[in-house]
């Protein structure tokens, strides 16, 4: 909801207003946060100009420059409004691995699996010891189950059907896709794609669809769909069928580049080429068929349609989305022959962002991205955070692609400060809106097999609900399915969790800790060094590519000091601080008596190659330390504040929503008013639930008139009439709201026999049409069966802040005790200053009963808990809500304690490099290059073609040598294998210095690595001190694949970052562009001359290392002089 303020989902989303809005909110009586699946790729969509707090606008500019010879580059620039990346609420969840249900489910028509488990050893077979359903499965369960997507299962046994889960709602929580298959009688049929796996048993032997199913015309022919881009109706050409489910519409103002990539890029996410770099895993022959083998199918249940619909539309702004209010438009019933071409499975795919990315791979990856969201809406809703970091982790790590970097999309300037973010963060502010990378790897690293395994972490993403109150949030998640970690095992029968909030030894906490560790210990280039447990690990094909720049964290030289006292950083909830040891010898590490024990710390000692130890992690408490002996080693400092309650809002922190305050109390109000709002000129906080109470009164059995009387004057969320309903078909109005309620009181316990929602002489007003006077926010606390009459209440304005009378009557409630109250409530976004009340007033004809001037001050706040209750199904999903919160307390979904820090002070002490023994500790070092830093909203990338190389001046600290160096690249190329490093005399035409080889770093696949780091311990020359050099990245191999669109340039994408002397020649980050002669080819050099990029040069990251004096020769020995 609220596209322009929340729009923080999706890998990419789109944000609107006007027509776009009414689109969205024509949603039936689904909750609204499920009715805003508008999940999007690329830039959103904005039609006004956002403005962020600071004043700055929110957009996102991105000019790539492009160098096709000659004097003069190419540039381009986009303008991407609002979130480039971000979202709403939801979505994906990622499904099982080969062994879980999704891949039974598609496995059901196999002779092999007709065998019942449990019968294995009377055929012959070994028991299925993992449970899984194959014969023979033992061990850690990964490759004899299928989880390890690198090896096929275990050959020792065939397929074997498992015993039914006994346990309903072990099934809901474990087995989603097969919970809902269950409990919607689907059953698939052989040969039908896992994406529509049932749909035929479905149509056949269901009463779903009544036997409807949608029809599709001819490919040429046309259907009027809704443009949801500019929102207008308009005809789509069907211009292709491609794999039998995915049918290609063009809008009729659409070209053929739009027609060629579009089509393209369907056949590439359902390899239609057939070729194995689209094969994301051992038994799945496409990006679409992975994508439901892991999550689930399509939607199909509710559409009665087994395609998905690619519509290549105009937007007006370089985008893509999908709307899980077209599929779900009847939930929970399906579509019928009266539904709309838009009631359906339908990906809309803007024409600009085609013209602007003509790259088929990454509009393939779009589809995958939207795609899961749209598998996604089918199971529900559940926090932004899990979904949005489940997509991130399907389009990358999952189909077994590079994971998106940090470096993509929003600019930064301090990767430190956003690893100290909070972790459910995702504002420019906070984290310039890396949440999703944070988020993608975190999954990531929990689905190695060692660990949850592609299982359970699936099962984890599709740990969603329906029904409102029972969305999961945080740790209410991750609390459940962590405990395997610790049980090493699914549990047998359904039982809650209770939220520790005491302790920061829990699960989650311990899980946070070892990722950052694992993160840390990608930065250990030699892989015999590092750790050999898993927890410690990122998955084995990202190992040897760091996904944090390692040169960012604070690091401490051996050779310069022999200690490092009283160290630390402010931490926010789930954020991390590193800190690198580099070398020494001797360390002790320890941690400050007075540390806040809710900062967990490990230290990661690398092996040491001198003595022989291995890698080592140890946790320090406060007042502990240890010691590393062997030899100089590469130790690293890990913090992570887990605060337990640090995600949740406790009966002393919430924030008093209703106050005395004089703020806007002019006109007719003088003095203080009751204000329900945050701070002056700020949005009232979202989710809100609270009442202004009175203290129960007696009211007079006989008197002329009964009334409440008080002034009010409101300025909240805007009307909105879009048909939308709540509760028994009430038609909505808008949003958030206040509305009068009277609690009768029993005059025996106290406690309330009656609640009514009372209206005032002149209601609470319409949305502009009759009868509709519901509220969004008001479903929170009443159901679906209430009364229209419950959902009313004031929203949108009451004019220029202008004060109003109000007036009640009160005549039912004669002779009773009763307590009258103001009920506010909000919802998840959007909203405006709040509401206003003064001189409440109850009178009994001419007598006062409540409202002299000591009673303002009687009224006091009562807050309602919205927190599901532990063991409660959804009544439309069957999911059962699987963890407890301690009482008093609810989720801090407004991140209302995301500027809270914590720290803990370490220090360490080491030998002195003059008494080390290790010379390795007594080398001096030093980092080359530039790290990544860009404006958040204005970035600058490069396309690099063939024969080009990017060259940036260097120049050595002291004599000594390179010993790495860490290239970062965004991911989007074609035609390229792979990625070249040279070391070049800064003289032009910048030859390779004497001794030194081209060296290469692999870009398999159709994406790159996004990370390459190339080590030179024994390639590199010894420089002298001050010399000066070239390092030169450029294309290596270059490697074709059938979808490469026709005449397009082989490239390789790099992101830019500042650097004030790129066009000073003589100095260190001097950066030109160069075309190295070739004379066999007859190629002459070529060069763009210094500063092509105007103030930006390319990430590389290079560690330099001291050799001594009697080592080897400089780098221009043999008449190859570095000079400049």
């Amino acid at each position: 909801k609220q596209l322009q303020r929340a729009a923080t989902h999706s890998a990419h989303r789109a944000s609107g207003q006007g027509g776009v809005m009414t689109a969205l909110r024509s949603f039936g009586t689904m909750p609204f946060l499920l009715m805003l699946l508008f999940l999007c790729h690329s830039a959103p969509r904005t039609v006004a100009t956002p403005v962020t707090d600071d004043g700055s606008e929110d957009i996102l500019r991105v000019e790539t420059y492009e160098w096709l010879g000659g004097e003069e580059l190419q540039m381009m620039t986009h303008a991407l409004p609002e979130d480039v990346e971000g979202g709403i609420d939801n979505l994906p969840s990622l499904r099982r691995s080969q062994s879980g249900s999704a891949a039974r489910r598609a496995e059901a028509s196999d002779e092999s699996a007709a065998l019942a488990c449990e019968d294995c050893e009377a055929f012959g077979h070994g028991a299925d010891a993992c449970g899984c359903g194959y014969c023979g499965s033992y061990g850690k369960c990964s490759w004899s189950c299928g989880k390890d997507l690198e090896r096929a299962p275990n050959a020792n046994g065939p397929k074997c059907n498992p015993k039914p889960v006994d346990e309903p709602l072990l099934q809901a929580i474990w087995e989603r896709p097969a919970w809902r298959d269950h409990r919607l009688d689907l059953k698939p049929s052989e040969g039908e794609h896992p994406c529509f796996a049932g749909f035929n048993h479905m149509i056949s032997n269901t009463d779903r669809c009544n036997g409807w199913v949608r029809q599709y015309p001819d490919i040429g022919s046309d259907v009027v769909f809704l443009n949801t881009g500019v929102q207008r109706y308009s005809n789509f050409t069907l211009k292709a069928v491609v794999g039998g489910h995915i049918n290609v519409w063009l809008e009729e103002n659409s070209s053929p580049l739009h027609e060629d990539i579009s089509i393209k890029a369907a056949n590439i996410y359902t390899n239609q080429y057939g070729i194995d770099e689209l094969k994301p895993a051992a038994g799945s022959g496409s990006w679409m068929e992975h994508e439901c083998k892991v999550m689930g199918s399509m939607p199909f249940m509710y559409t009665c349609s087994d395609r998905i619909n690619i519509l290549v539309q105009e937007c007006q702004v370089e985008n893509a989305w999908v709307m899980q209010s077209d599929y779900l438009r009847n939930f929970p019933g399906p579509a019928d022959a009266n539904s709309s071409a838009n009631f359906d499975i339908v990906f809309y795919m803007c024409q600009e962002l085609l013209d602007r990315t003509p790259n088929p791979y990454a509009a393939a990856n779009t589809f995958a991205h939207e795609l899961a969201h749209v598998i996604q809406g089918g199971f529900g809703y559940s926090f932004n955070t899990m979904t949005e970091g489940g997509a991130t982790w399907l389009e990358g790590p999952l189909l077994h692609l590079a994971p998106r970097p940090m470096i993509y999309a929003w600019g930064f300037r301090d990767w430190n400060r956003i690893n100290a973010a909070h972790f459910y963060a995702n504002t420019q502010e906070w984290n310039s809106r890396k949440f999703y990378q944070i988020h993608a790897m975190f999954l990531t690293y929990l689905a190695q097999p060692e660990l949850l395994g592609d299982d359970v972490t699936s099962a984890l993403q599709n740990y969603q609900s329906f029904e409102d109150v029972n969305v999961p949030w945080g740790r209410s998640a991750y609390d459940y399915f962590l405990q395997i970690l610790e049980t090493g095992e699914e549990p047998k029968e359904f039982q809650t969790v209770t939220m520790d909030i005491e302790s920061p030894q829990n699960a989650f906490a311990t899980a946070l800790l070892d990722y950052r560790v694992a993160i840390a210990a990608q930065c250990i280039a030699d892989p015999t060094l590092r750790p050999v447990e898993a927890k410690y690990l990122m998955p084995s094909q990202l190992r040897d590519r760091p996904f944090w720049d390692c040169t960012s964290y604070r690091t401490f030289w051996s050779a310069q000091d022999s200690s490092a006292e009283n160290v630390s950083a402010e931490l926010h909830y789930g954020g991390a601080a590193v800190f690198r040891l580099a070398a020494p010898e001797g360390a002790t590490v320890s941690l400050a008596k007075d540390a806040d024990a809710r900062v967990r710390t490990k230290v990661l000692a690398a092996g040491s190659k001198s003595t022989g130890h291995v890698a080592e992690v140890r946790e320090l408490g406060p007042g502990e330390s240890i010691s590393l002996e062997g030899g100089a080693r590469e130790i690293f400092v890990v913090q992570v504040n887990v605060d337990p309650a640090g995600e949740l809002i406790g009966p002393s922190e919430r924030p008093q929503l209703w106050k005395r305050s004089t703020y806007r109390c002019t006109g007719s109000c003088s003095g203080k008013a009751w204000w329900a709002g945050a701070g002056e000129g700020e949005q009232y906080p979202p989710n809100q639930l609270s009442a202004l109470r009175s203290p129960v009164m007696q009211l007079p059995t006989e008197a002329d008139k009964l009334e409440l009387s008080f002034d009010a004057m409101w300025d909240m969320e805007g009307l909105y009439v879009d048909g939308s309903t709540v509760g028994s078909g009430c038609v909505a109005k808008g949003y958030d709201g206040v509305q009068v309620r009277v609690r009768v009181v029993s005059e025996v316990d106290g406690e309330t026999t009656e609640l009514v929602v009372v209206s005032p002489e002149s209601g609470y007003g319409d949305g502009g049409s009759p009868n509709t006077a519901a509220l969004h926010a008001l479903r929170s606390i009443y159901g679906d069966d209430s009364p229209c009459s419950d959902f009313e209440g004031w929203t949108g304005k009451s004019g220029d802040f202008a004060w109003t009378s109000q007036l009640f009557d009160f005549s039912r409630f004669a002779g009773k005790n009763i307590s009258f109250e103001l009920l506010f409530a909000s919802d998840s976004a959007d909203g405006g200053e709040g509401f206003w009340v003064d001189k409440i007033r109850v009178h009994a004809g001419g007598s006062l009963i409540f409202g002299d001037g000591s009673d303002a001050d009687a009224m006091t706040e009562h807050v309602f808990l919205m927190v599901p209750k532990a063991g409660d199904v959804g009544k439309d999903d069957g999911v059962p809500v699987v963890t407890v919160l301690p009482e008093g307390y609810e989720f801090d979904r407004s991140l209302a304690k995301i500027d809270r820090t914590l720290s803990a002070p370490w220090s360490a002490q080491w030998r002195a490099p003059t008494l080390a023994v290790d010379p390795e500790a007594s080398l001096g070092r030093a980092y080359l290059g530039w790290s990544y830093a860009a404006p958040i909203n204005d970035t600058k990338t490069a396309l690099l073609h063939p024969g080009q190389e990017a060259c940036m001046r260097l120049a050595a600290p002291f004599r000594g040598i390179l010993r790495t160096a860490t290239l970062f690249t965004l991911v989007d190329k074609m035609g390229i294998g792979s990625v070249s490093l040279a070391i070049r005399s800064v003289g032009a035409p910048h030859p390779l210095l004497s001794g030194t080889k081209m060296l290469f770093s692999a870009s398999p696949g159709v994406a790159d690595p996004g990370t390459h780091r190339f080590d030179l311990e024994s390639r590199s020359p010894v420089f002298g001190e001050a010399e000066p050099f070239f390092l030169c990245i450029g294309i290596g191999e270059e490697r074709a694949l059938p979808a490469d669109p026709e005449g397009t340039l082989p490239f390789l994408h790099l992101p830019l970052t500042n650097v004030s002397s790129a066009g000073q020649e003589h100095l260190p980050g001097a950066t030109k562009l160069i075309v190295p002669p070739v004379p066999k080819e007859e190629r002459a050099f070529q060069t763009t001359g210094f500063d092509p990029w105007h103030g930006h040069t390319f990430v590389i990251r290079a560690e330099f290392v001291a050799v001594p004096e009697s080592t080897g020769p400089t780098s221009s020995p043999a008449g190859v002089k570095s000079t400049g």
